[in-house]
């Protein structure tokens, strides 16, 4: 079970990236560039593919009914509305 806790909370870092992404696109000249890009990396590449692998783990574990009281339930819902806000703006 640590390997997923360990990807759930670096699907939450990415997640956070993945604002601040976001609100990048709204800026003109980011204060540093290359953390701009780091930050672009991590929220819309690396956040989609870590959230797939993360929410389909909890949707196996909760299929074969295997608990899941190790990782905090916010901690599930946040990543899974993560997920459906980027595969709705990836698919527009």
């Amino acid at each position: 079970m640590g390997l997923l806790r360990m990807l759930n909370r670096s699907a939450l870092i990415c997640n956070v990236c993945f604002l601040f992404a976001i609100l990048r696109l709204w800026m003109r000249n980011p204060v540093n560039p290359g953390f701009a890009s780091l930050m672009i990396v991590m929220g819309f590449v690396l956040s989609v593919f870590l959230n797939l692998i993360v929410n389909t783990w909890h949707l196996i574990r909760r299929i074969t009914k295997k608990s899941l009281h190790e990782i905090p339930a916010s901690f599930i819902y946040l990543n899974a509305s993560f997920l459906v806000i980027q595969l709705i703006l990836f698919v527009k």
